[in-house]
């Protein structure tokens, strides 16, 4: 089966990300919508425990976290590429954003609109972060992180400005790559928590030209169906290239545990490793609803641990 069925909602930046990914490469997709808040039965049946979003499913296969799901998007639909061009930065532009911007815009966002955020959304928040979020902390930090967002978007602005008038109008050059779509969620976010964007011109147009690619074809799909689907499929041949046992001596056939080292609380996967690479680990997973699974994590970024 070789559908994509996209677990999401629509708020998610990370989602966002995939969404106008799957967009750039005009792709069919199946649109699963999640709750934004646990519980969340039906993903985590599906997952063996991650609850975050986006999840890309292909039939029996689970691709957890945007990093991995834009390479596999890439591996099955090279055209139009997001390959990084010759001397650009893409990597280390996604890096930038998803270490230290991304935290900022979610500390703008959630200061700017404190007092119309749920009190489920900000208990669940605060469960994944393992601390409390509290209203009051959260405007606080406001101006501070206001402060920080204009200088680092001034940085932004001076780049854009420079490359596309040199005929490169995207942070990857003549095409978006992987660092592009990475800033367009955090700036998708910071734009719906009403952040200024009014003297960013060559920012403000770079967006345009990234929400232009659209969300590609969705069709809705209830969660019952894809469970279904994935019941009904086998996963798919596992890599050939699996280092084991690898540099932190854990080893194919071992129970593992993997967690998110950001926002991971309750949020593990405990499985049969049986893939692993310095870019990915997978686990083979046997659910009530689902049946045999594989799901896919990337390497950088979590915590992997043997269980038991």
């Amino acid at each position: 089966m070789n559908t994509l069925i996209l677990h999401h909602y629509n708020e998610s930046p990370y989602a966002e990300k995939v969404r106008v990914l799957l967009g750039h490469k005009g792709l069919a997709w199946r649109s699963v919508k999640v709750p934004r808040v646990a519980p969340k039965p039906d993903l985590v049946a599906l997952t063996g425990g991650y609850r975050k979003v986006p999840v890309l499913q292909i039939g029996a296969d689970v691709y957890c976290d945007t990093h991995l799901i834009a390479e596999v998007l890439e591996a099955r639909h090279p055209e139009p590429s997001i390959r990084t061009e010759p001397g650009r930065f893409t990597d280390i532009v996604e890096h930038w954003v998803n270490t230290n911007l991304f935290a900022r815009a979610v500390g703008y966002t959630f200061g700017a609109l404190a007092d119309f955020l749920p009190d489920a959304l900000l208990a669940d928040r605060a469960a994944l972060r393992g601390a409390p979020l509290e209203r009051d902390v959260l405007k606080a930090a406001l101006p501070l992180a206001t402060q920080e967002l204009h200088t680092q978007l001034t940085w932004l602005e001076i780049a854009l400005s420079s490359a596309t008038s040199a005929g490169a109008p995207f942070v990857n050059g003549t095409h978006p790559g992987g660092g592009d779509f990475t800033l367009y969620a955090t700036l998708w976010f910071l734009a719906n928590g009403r952040f200024d964007f009014s003297g960013l011109p060559s920012v403000g147009a770079w967006m345009a030209r990234m929400a232009a690619f659209g969300h590609g074809k969705p069709e809705d799909c209830s969660a019952e169906a894809s469970l279904l689907e994935a019941a009904a499929a086998l996963p798919a041949p596992l890599p050939t290239d699996s280092v084991s046992p690898d540099a932190s001596g854990v080893a194919l056939g071992q129970q593992v545990q993997i967690t998110p080292e950001q926002l991971g609380h309750g949020t593990s996967v405990q499985g049969e490793l049986v893939a692993i690479n310095a870019r990915r680990l997978t686990l083979r997973l046997y659910t009530e609803r689902c049946g045999e699974v594989h799901v896919h994590f990337p390497r950088v970024g979590y915590r992997l641990r043997t269980a038991g």
